[in-house]
């Protein structure tokens, strides 16, 4: 069973447009936070029950059964309670009367303990080594963000056809929120490179990560590539899925990262100049402006420089304070 096999039976069909996210559609449905907040409460309850659907169901669908200790084996992870999942995704967004409706509902149907769907949980995060990060300290991250957040700013300096010049802001555009998920990916890989602690953490409470099922023959070989494997997680992830990446800091790091929400617009409109042509869903051509350029340059630039005054407590890794040795 995978989570599209939960698409004919939803009430999918009953949300406007607005509240699909652009960026996962092969992926398990995700709703728009901002259209969420202001939804009805009736779209909320269908939001949050098809959400929790598309990633868990009944273990009785495909888990074993022990019939001897009287209880089902969650060999794919698990179990999954959903007051635990669903208030950690929707609270803050939902109100809690809400959200407590639909979990009543969802464990009255099943009970509290749900296996995932096993599409939700990949066997394997191919790690390509053509694609692997070379970081040397724990400032790479944020000096190549602020080299390539700058050299988008000398691209709107230059001068020549009109047409062009568009072209050229749309393009820088969507290379500054590019710039923004390299960050990302490199702030998290070099820690998960160079901190035996990092690594722990991320394997140990990542659940794509910590619920993947092993042989017991396998421990040492899973063991030995470890890292590998981890950093293979990261080149697969879509670094623009914020409930996706948020954790690796916050549970993986150890930080609370600032909000991601100011970068919702940016990557609305990143998604129509790349895949869209420049143009939104009703064909309409997306405008872009220097001064929108340098407005999101400059906010890119905090956020990323709090992050890393974040992690500054963490002391440097062993293997830099052995370059300085």
């Amino acid at each position: 069973m995978g989570w599209n096999d939960h698409i004919d039976d939803s009430e999918l069909g009953n949300l406007p447009p607005e509240a699909f996210s652009p960026f996962n559609v092969d992926g398990p449905f995700d709703p728009q936070d901002h259209w969420l907040e202001t939804a009805d409460e009736e779209e909320q309850r269908i939001a949050m029950r098809e959400w929790f659907l598309a990633r868990f169901c009944d273990p009785a669908i495909e888990t074993p059964y022990n019939g001897r200790e009287g209880g089902y084996l969650f060999i794919n992870g698990g179990p999954y309670d959903p007051a635990h999942e669903i208030s950690h995704r929707f609270a803050g967004i939902v109100d809690d009367d809400v959200i407590q409706e639909v979990v009543h509902d969802l464990c009255t149907e099943v009970g509290n303990q749900w296996a995932p769907i096993r599409d939700d949980f990949p066997s394997d995060f191919d790690f390509d080594e053509r694609f692997d990060l070379q970081l040397l300290t724990s400032n790479e991250p944020l000096d190549k963000l602020k080299a390539r957040l700058q050299h988008a700013r000398l691209v709107l300096t230059l001068e020549g056809d009109e047409v062009a010049k568009s072209l050229a802001e749309k393009l820088v555009f969507g290379g500054t929120v590019a710039a923004l998920e390299a960050f990302l990916w490199e702030t998290v890989d070099y820690w998960v490179e160079h901190d035996e602690r990092a690594l722990h953490d991320i394997v140990t409470r990542i659940p794509a990560l910590k619920d993947q099922p092993m042989k017991l023959g396998d421990i040492f070989k899973q063991h030995a590539g470890l890292k590998e494997y981890v950093k293979g997680y990261l080149q697969n992830l879509v670094w623009h899925r914020w409930d996706r990446v948020a954790p690796l800091f916050k549970t993986g790091l150890g930080i609370e990262p600032p909000s991601f929400k100011p970068f919702e617009e940016a990557l609305v409109k990143r998604h129509h100049i790349v895949h869209r042509s420049g143009h939104d869903k009703t064909g309409n051509p997306i405008s872009v402006t220097k001064e929108e350029i340098g407005s999101l340059c400059d906010m890119i630039e905090v956020f990323a420089t709090e992050i890393h005054a974040k992690l500054a407590p963490r002391g440097l890794p062993l293997s830099e304070k052995n370059d300085w040795t």
